[in-house]
């Protein structure tokens, strides 16, 4: 029955995010078409870069894991209205965390894109500043949608939350079409934006069904605090994981015009798998698991956590084989068209098929986290990442001088790895004690 369960949940967050997938493929062939690999997608890529890594930061990879164990003791032990007041206290803290990060984002655009890219030339990084500008509000509209979305998955509401980011996809490719010759790059920035606010709005009828669609409340009580505090650990792992992504844009943003491009392209579609089977057993897993514990059913949270491994592993290893294998041709049908050239097919492929290493890492990694943050035990995987990026930073170094730009994508593969079997033995040890 458990394994039914979560076989079900993840199947149909699987078909959102798949549904998603897809649309995000469309877009990265409209990115392709219209722009090339070379300056202008070096710009947008980086600049959306700086409020994407906030969004991880304080978004579906901290809030929510925070958030909906809390949540579950509260519903299970206290009913719907307390749990409904505490998620309007988390609301209203949300809101004006968030806002207050966009306002300093905004302000201080050019010093975020000097550290994140000072290689740039300044004309590069003078585009690079009005497009982190113009995308940063996107952030609010994101960690907003990941409360709800904390809420619905524990509702067992699992497509609607698989395919919500459709709409953002929706909304880059319909401004990149509509008004590309008018605006430019600028087009699929404001798309960006927009869809941020639509992916949020998709989700609040069910919000209502269940009923909890409340208005915030700013207040920070106890309870507030608690997440808040659960959430710094996640957010300094995520930060620290984060540190990869940084390091590995400032080593190519030295390298020739459109390194940034080829990884950020062959990473999109290395990500698909990642989207669809780690996240979506993740996003299944920690519901499951945190009722599981509110009830103290030590058992069945162990073998929630053993079935969530077991088709992780299973699904992520057949992935990465395939991806691998098809690498070359999947680059040459999706990207190369307009203005993206078989050069770009052939540097994208071979950056995609040295980050296939790392897939089966990163979902082991993804599943792995949801059975210490379902126990509110978020210090060790950020003790895990800590690791697993100085792996990275090394590895990258000195991979970078053998392998040129591929070199930076078997590093992050190598670090998702390590990260995994950290988790892995960590977390063996910890069941095995039941030091829940």
């Amino acid at each position: 029955m458990k394994q039914s369960k979560i076989a079900k949940g993840a199947f149909g967050f699987a078909l959102g995010t798949g549904i998603s997938r897809i649309l995000g493929f469309v877009r990265e062939i409209m990115f392709a078409h219209l722009f090339g690999a070379g300056i202008l997608m070096d710009a947008f890529r980086v600049a959306f870069r700086i409020p994407n890594l906030l969004r991880d930061l304080l978004a579906e990879g901290t809030l929510t894991p925070a958030f909906l164990p809390v949540f579950s003791d509260y519903h299970t032990h206290y009913g719907k209205a307390t749990a409904a007041k505490f998620a309007s206290l988390i609301l209203g803290a949300m809101l004006v965390i968030t806002g207050g990060i966009t306002i300093i984002g905004v302000a201080f655009a050019p010093l975020w894109v000097k550290i994140v890219a000072f290689g740039f030339t300044p004309e590069k990084a003078a585009l690079t500043v009005k497009l982190t500008r113009i995308m940063f509000p996107f952030l609010m509209f994101i960690s907003i949608g990941a409360l709800v979305m904390g809420i619905l998955n524990f509702f067992n509401h699992f497509f609607t939350t698989g395919v919500a980011p459709c709409w953002f996809n929706i909304a880059i490719i319909g401004s990149g079409f509509l008004f590309y010759e008018k605006l430019g790059i600028q087009s699929i920035a404001y798309g960006a934006l927009i869809g941020g606010a639509l992916q949020l709005a998709y989700q609040l009828p069910l919000l209502v069904k269940e009923g909890y669609l409340t208005f915030p409340k700013f207040k920070f009580t106890n309870d507030v605090k608690k997440v808040l505090l659960l959430m710094l650990p996640i957010s300094i792992g995520y930060g620290a994981s984060k540190i990869n992504v940084v390091v590995n844009t400032i080593i190519a943003s030295f390298l020739q015009d459109g390194a940034i491009s080829w990884l950020g392209y062959a990473f999109r579609l290395m990500w698909i798998p990642i989207g669809v089977i780690g996240v979506a057993i993740a996003n299944v897993t920690l519901p499951f698991a945190s009722k599981e514990l509110s009830k103290n059913n030590y058992r069945e949270f162990k073998q929630t956590i053993q079935t969530s491994l077991m088709y992780g592993a299973l699904l992520s290893i057949g992935v990465a084989i395939l991806l691998y294998l098809l690498a070359n041709p999947l680059c040459k049908i999706i990207y190369q068209h307009g203005n993206f050239k078989i050069l770009d097919t052939l540097n994208t492929s071979g950056a995609l098929k040295f980050y296939c290493f790392g897939i089966p890492g990163l979902v082991m990694t993804k599943i792995l986290a949801t059975g210490f943050y379902a126990a509110k035990d978020t210090k060790t995987p950020m003790w895990a990442s800590f690791i697993a990026v100085a792996v990275n930073v090394c590895a990258a170094i000195m991979l970078v001088r053998i392998l040129d730009f591929r070199g930076i994508a078997l590093a992050a593969s190598i670090s998702n790895l390590t990260n995994a079997i950290i988790l892995g033995l960590l977390l063996k040890k910890k069941l095995s004690c039941r030091n829940l």
